[in-house]
């Protein structure tokens, strides 16, 4: 029986090096899972590059945790939610199809270049005349 091995497009394209910027991305998909460290829980966000070029469906990953929530802050803004004094809760599964701009910045692991998904704003700006759809709160 022959020895395979199969690399996926997505898997090259995962490991290519995106040139640091803004770029124009859709949400593929939102879970969440125990942190492998103390359970607490961490949200992961898979995002793909949208934008034509040689980036073009590259994927990128972000993680919130729990622990430091203000960091999504500006996710749930560019997926638009309206976050406010009080604060917000926001049923995270609506952000999954949304497109919004992704600021990628590079780093290092393993002595590897890594794509960081570092920040975001609703694409056309962070005005909220840009267009992006109000994100409803969670069902009781």
């Amino acid at each position: 029986m022959p020895m395979t091995f199969t690399v996926s497009r997505e898997d090259m394209l995962r490991g290519k090096t995106v040139d640091p910027g803004w770029y124009k991305t859709i949400i593929r998909n939102v879970s969440q899972e125990p942190a492998s460290t103390d359970g607490s829980t961490n949200t992961i966000i898979d995002l793909i590059i949208t934008d034509d070029g040689p980036f073009k469906d590259v994927p990128l990953k972000r993680f919130f945790s729990e622990k430091a929530p203000g960091f999504a802050i500006p996710f749930l803004i560019a997926c638009g939610a309206k976050v406010g004094d009080q604060g917000v809760t926001v049923n995270m599964e609506h952000c999954k199809g949304k497109t919004i701009m992704t600021y990628v910045g590079n780093g290092m692991y393993n002595n590897r270049p890594t794509n960081n998904a570092e920040d975001f704003r609703p694409v056309g700006g962070a005005e909220a005349s840009s267009g992006a759809a109000e994100l409803p709160s969670p069902k009781a």
